[in-house]
């Protein structure tokens, strides 16, 4: 065939658009920090945490806001339709014993003025103040929970992923044997030199195989789908694993010497941030029965007429102003503060409890994490062991087939003990990262570690 320059030209115009546009479209790798932090920064329960964070705060504004001068502006307007009787004394009128009916008022009445109210000494003020604050922590301690919650979510899936990964990395490559094996074996039974029943179970183990493949593959993409949905990526868009589940690096460098430490557990510190609230609230109710101190002071205008020209002039237009303080004092309100301070001491009773549960729970966790850690641990060594005699065995049985000094039943058997063996330490492995996870997550560092891509 002769191309044209023209048609070259065009070639050569093209090939870089299209690398380009595969360099565009190919997903790049990620490890398990990035899909971390990136879950992080776009899931909606993240960021209702922190939505609760900015309600916090607008929240100790409003607080706040009541310890500010309370300025209003009020004006009305009243027309009488019938002015209101009053009875006076006769005796003001020269009729003396007598009740006389008088009307007093003007038609049309209005009135204009500001006021201000300032509060001067309230105790509960200042604890609510203080208390509020609290509450924000407490709020960011959540939100840090929230976090943890979806790394630890993140991580499960991640290596759950990798795992049906590298069981399909595996299966494709028994397959690929199995299919070589298929064929050669095939070939000898046209040539007379095996038996039909020989061909027959090698497809049967091979479709068996191809089953597994399809499930896993389904399994895998199930899977792939999930750790979008805990990333918060959309579930159409492609995703590929930059880390790979092996037996490198799989402890932690203190594994054996590693110590219970709930320092650091955000469970624990949002128990007692909630303590700490409580006793605000009992200070707070306590402080119900000290007095209340405010402010006031208005100016106003008032208007009278019985028509709206009389309204309108300024000789109708009277001011009037007052200052002043007001004092409250508590006296008896049925009990009801004493009702609520107690209220808040059985709440702190109940924290209490609810933390002692919490740590046993934290000690339970770390215990069963570091017995899993341990017994994976071990399993591993016999594991790869059994992994690479059953693989020995194997290849063995290949070569005493191919010689015909082997049954097909005896290399199939030797195949499926090479792959359960693969399976069982595949298996072991994630339970090593899983426990891992656990541990980190017990002693309240799994955010830090994931996040720094340690």
């Amino acid at each position: 065939m002769i191309f044209k320059p023209r048609a070259i030209a065009l070639l050569v115009a093209i090939i870089p658009t299209l690398s380009q546009l595969s360099a565009q479209t190919a997903p790049q790798p990620m490890s398990l920090a990035a899909c971390t932090q990136h879950a992080i920064q776009h899931s909606p329960l993240v960021r209702k945490s922190e939505l609760e964070i900015r309600q916090g705060e607008q929240y100790i504004k409003e607080v706040l806001s009541v310890g500010y001068p309370q300025i209003n502006i009020n004006g009305d307007f009243t027309y009488n339709v019938e002015l209101p009787t009053s009875l006076i004394p006769g005796e003001f009128f020269g009729a003396p014993g007598e009740l006389i009916a008088v009307q007093f008022g003007t038609t049309l009445n209005s009135s204009a003025g500001i006021s201000l109210n300032q509060l001067v000494f309230d105790k509960t003020f200042f604890l609510g103040i203080e208390a509020t604050r609290k509450l924000n922590d407490l709020n960011r301690l959540l939100a840090t929970k929230t976090k943890e919650e979806v790394a630890f979510d993140v991580s499960k899936m991640y290596y759950q992923v990798q795992l049906v990964s590298k069981q399909r990395q595996i299966l494709e490559a028994n397959l690929d044997q199995v299919n070589r094996l298929y064929d050669m074996v095939s070939k000898q039974q046209q040539n007379g030199l095996a038996k039909k029943i020989d061909v027959d179970q090698i497809g049967v183990n091979r479709i068996n195989l191809e089953t597994q493949l399809r499930n896993l593959n389904l399994q895998l993409e199930q899977l792939l789908r999930t750790l979008k949905f805990y990333m918060a990526m959309p579930l159409d868009q492609p995703i590929t694993l930059s880390d790979t589940i092996d037996e490198k690096g799989y402890t932690l460098p203190e594994a054996s010497v590693i110590k219970p430490d709930f320092t650091q557990q955000t469970t624990l510190s949002i128990l007692d941030m909630q303590r700490v609230l409580n006793e605000y609230n009992v200070a707070r109710y306590k402080a119900g029965y000290w007095p209340t101190l405010s402010a006031f002071g208005s100016y106003n205008f008032q208007g009278q007429g019985n028509d709206f020209g009389a309204l309108g002039s300024g000789d109708n237009w009277f001011r009037f102003s007052m200052i002043g303080l007001r004092l409250n004092v508590p006296v008896f309100d049925g009990f009801r503060k004493r009702s609520l301070v107690e209220q808040a001491n059985i709440e702190l009773l109940q924290i209490a409890e609810d933390r002692r549960r919490a740590y046993d729970g934290l000690q339970m966790q770390y215990d069963n994490a570091m017995l899993q850690l341990n017994t994976n641990l071990n399993n591993l060594k016999v594991l790869a062991e059994n992994r690479r005699v059953a693989e020995e065995v194997y290849r063995v049985s290949l070569r005493r087939f191919s010689e015909g000094v082997a049954p097909v039943t005896e290399l199939l058997t030797a195949e499926t003990s090479m792959r359960q063996a693969q399976a069982n330490y595949l298996s072991s492995l994630l339970q090593v990262k899983l426990a891992e996870l656990e541990l980190l997550n017990a002693r309240g560092i799994l955010l830090p570690t994931l996040t720094s891509g340690k």
